[in-house]
């Protein structure tokens, strides 16, 4: 068994309560959700099985369904857009315009003519212009004052278009790793001016005021200043804890879908801080704003949190599973996490246990004063079994009474460490004949399976 490992407790002094409480949640029928919008006090969720989802908002931080929709049978959706009453949908085999008038019953108006062939992807639209991205396609920009008859008034190049925002006549174009910068004031003639180079592929691009923020996945999130579109100044960076995927700007501040937890960044005139925090847990996807109230759209569900100052104690925790690797029956593994209280008063624990007894807690979680954490050391010991069980808190969270974390190991299927077995597949796309996982022993194989539809 490994030795124990002494107690650490570390002590955050940022000024800030990272948290952000939650308001609502709900389980819809739609899910592997790709997006959110918000239009006026709609949110409207989009996802590529079981359709669209809308919300009435108005009561701030509370979600009331009021619809469920979808495309058709081949109309998966992906990407939504929202104004003057209509909501533009991307989708896995075109452009969609949809009626919401009436958001409690939603009016298809077909597939725009021309869009089957493209692989589209975000959008985004200002006064009478709709930009699509359309991957190596290039950006679509259409024109939607008629939406019965959308018009295609030009198209711009690009090697892999991603996202596209617009504003005050000019397009910003996620492009793999760059920035590119068009004026659009003639929309028949778009006209490049700049180009910014990014550390990491562009996932998203936010405006706000005099400023861009670029979502670039594992390196975090940039900050621009664009008052001069033409020459575009680099402020900052903050790298956020996993993959910055979704932004969406509220009050002086950018909401950020990091896949396991929702940040919250502020630019203080001198650098890109990260004022606000919650692990979800559950994959966030997208993220919309409006007010103080952040509304993060996850692969199977829906929550709303309220940015600002906590009252009472507030737990979170670093992560929500400890996945432990193969460990030979009767040796011990040993995984750690992080107990945060970022409360305004102290958290009590009431009562902290595993489910499963091959998990031995080494240091049982003490009461922790605001803004201080406890790393809890967790010891798996290894028998022939799947064990798998849950690490459980009982505090005096007046929202979160009991926060869990899953603990797994020596899990039925693949474990890190575990041999791997042989296999071999066909080829169908980039290449021929077959790959065959033993040919390349003494490498490192990452393979990624993507579907197309």
């Amino acid at each position: 068994m490994l030795k124990n490992i002494k107690i650490i407790i570390l002590l955050v002094s940022n000024g800030f309560s990272l948290n952000l409480t939650m308001t609502d949640y709900h389980d819809p029928q739609a899910n592997h959700i790709l997006d959110a919008e918000i239009y006026q006090n709609t949110l409207i969720i989009s996802a590529m099985i079981q359709g669209i989802e809308f919300y009435n908002i108005s009561d701030g931080g509370q979600l009331e369904h009021i619809d469920h929709f979808t495309l058709g049978q081949n109309g998966k959706a992906n990407c939504v857009e929202a104004i003057d009453n209509y909501a533009y949908f991307t989708s896995r085999n075109g452009l969609y315009v949809v009626d919401i008038s009436d958001p409690s019953d939603p009016q298809s108006l077909g597939r725009v003519d021309g869009t089957n062939g493209f692989i589209l992807e975000n959008l985004d639209a200002d006064n009478n212009m709709l930009a699509v991205a359309a991957h190596a396609d290039g950006v679509l920009m259409y024109d939607i004052s008629n939406p019965d008859n959308l018009q295609l008034n030009a198209t711009i190049s690009a090697d892999n278009a991603w996202c596209v925002r617009l504003k005050d006549g000019y397009a910003y174009i996620a492009d793999e790793q760059a920035v590119s910068i068009y004026d659009i004031s003639i929309s028949t003639s778009p006209n490049f001016i700049y180009e910014i180079e990014t550390s990491n592929a562009v996932k998203d691009i936010a405006l706000d005021q005099s400023f861009m923020y670029v979502a670039i996945g594992s390196d975090g999130v940039d900050i621009y200043d664009i008052s001069d579109p033409a020459n575009p100044i680099f402020l900052d960076n903050y790298n956020t804890n996993t993959l910055a995927h979704r932004i969406s700007p509220f009050e002086n501040k950018l909401a950020v879908s990091d896949w396991d937890d929702v940040d919250i960044l502020q630019w203080d005139g001198s650098s890109l801080n990260r004022v606000g925090y919650k692990n979800t847990g559950n994959r966030t996807m997208a993220i919309a704003t409006k007010d103080n109230y952040i509304y993060s759209a996850e692969w199977a569900s829906v929550q709303a949190f309220e940015y600002g100052p906590v009252d009472g104690p507030d737990i979170d925790l670093s992560t929500l599973e400890l996945n432990y690797p193969y460990v030979n029956s009767g040796d011990s593994y040993s995984l750690f996490l992080d107990v945060i209280n970022n409360g305004s008063s102290a958290l009590s624990i009431i009562d902290d246990y595993t489910t499963n007894s091959h998990f031995e807690i080494v240091n049982h979680l003490g009461d922790l004063e605001p803004n201080q954490s406890q790393t809890i050391e967790i010891i798996y010991n290894a028998s022939d079994l799947n064990s798998a069980g849950v690490y459980r808190i009982y505090t005096n969270d007046p929202d979160q009474s009991l926060a869990m974390c899953e603990t797994n190991g020596n899990i039925d299927g693949a474990n890190i460490g575990e041999p791997a077995i042989d296999f071999e597949l066909d080829y169908i796309a980039n290449g021929q004949g077959s790959f065959r996982l033993s040919d390349h022993l003494g490498k490192v194989i990452v393979i990624a399976f993507f579907a197309p539809n």
